[in-house]
């Protein structure tokens, strides 16, 4: 396989677009707490893997990676069972019950407008702090767990995997400047995401490209959205960690004294 050599760089500002590295990109070398940077090999980001093969499985392992956090939920596992664990890399949580991206639907309904697909994005977003605070208590136990380099993933690595990583990325003391540029990189993605979305649903037409854009957009009102909702429930992520995810202070700076160099 010839393996994009921006998949080796410690520091991505763009995704990887290769079929088998949906959107993935490495955080190494953002600026968290005290000035200290990400280590290299220790968190990644992406979507999911459904054309990985041996080669693929090996670059994986040789960038440090040893453990998953596959957001997909139960359903999705049904139906695209993860390629990771038979290739040496185990899924560190169980499959979420909850699927918060269920609202985007709307993109079926023939009578659906783009407007109605980006108010479901919203509350999708919005909504994500209450519905999948069960999933995102599991990426932190993995992330405490983790002793080598840890993927957070889920179908396109944009949405659910956004806004874990962006709590991740909150918790070692990283701004959110730095975490909406971030996120935003998926943006560069977005063909990539179409044509693995299409790839998954062999027969199925496409929805109209006005419905879809909304839909695969990291449009940074939609994460903005999620740190509202935290800033109105819970008084920001500091917040939403202690009361919702039950981290203690002693927690985060055992992820931070991990992570960051």
């Amino acid at each position: 396989m010839n393996v994009p050599a921006q998949i080796l760089r410690p520091i991505q500002p763009q995704p990887v677009v290769a079929p088998q590295f949906l959107n993935f990109r490495s955080l190494a070398g953002l600026v968290g707490d005290g000035g200290r940077r990400i280590r290299a090999g220790r968190l990644f980001r992406s979507g999911d893997f459904h054309q990985l093969d041996a080669a693929g499985a090996e670059t994986l392992r040789l960038l440090g990676l040893n453990a998953v956090c596959d957001l997909r939920s139960a359903g999705e596992h049904q139906r695209h069972p993860s390629l990771l664990p038979a290739a040496g890399i185990p899924l560190a949580m169980e499959p979420p019950e909850a699927d918060p991206s269920a609202a985007t639907r709307v993109v079926g309904d023939p009578s659906a407008t783009p407007q109605d697909v980006r108010i479901a994005m919203f509350d999708v977003y919005s909504g994500m702090p209450h519905r999948f605070a069960t999933a995102l208590r599991g990426v932190f136990e993995a992330a405490l767990a983790s002793r080598g380099g840890l993927l957070v993933q889920c179908a396109i690595g944009k949405d659910r995997t956004g806004v874990a990583v962006a709590l991740l990325l909150a918790a070692l003391g990283v701004p959110r400047e730095t975490i909406m540029a971030d996120y935003v990189v998926s943006n560069a993605a977005r063909d990539a995401i179409f044509d693995a979305m299409a790839a998954r649903n062999p027969g199925r037409g496409a929805p109209p490209a006005a419905l879809l854009d909304p839909l695969l957009a990291a449009d940074p009102d939609y994460l903005r959205a999620f740190w509202s909702q935290l800033d109105v429930d819970f008084g920001g992520e500091v917040g939403y960690l202690t009361s919702e995810l039950g981290l203690g202070q002693d927690a985060v700076d055992e992820l931070r004294a991990n992570w960051l160099a």
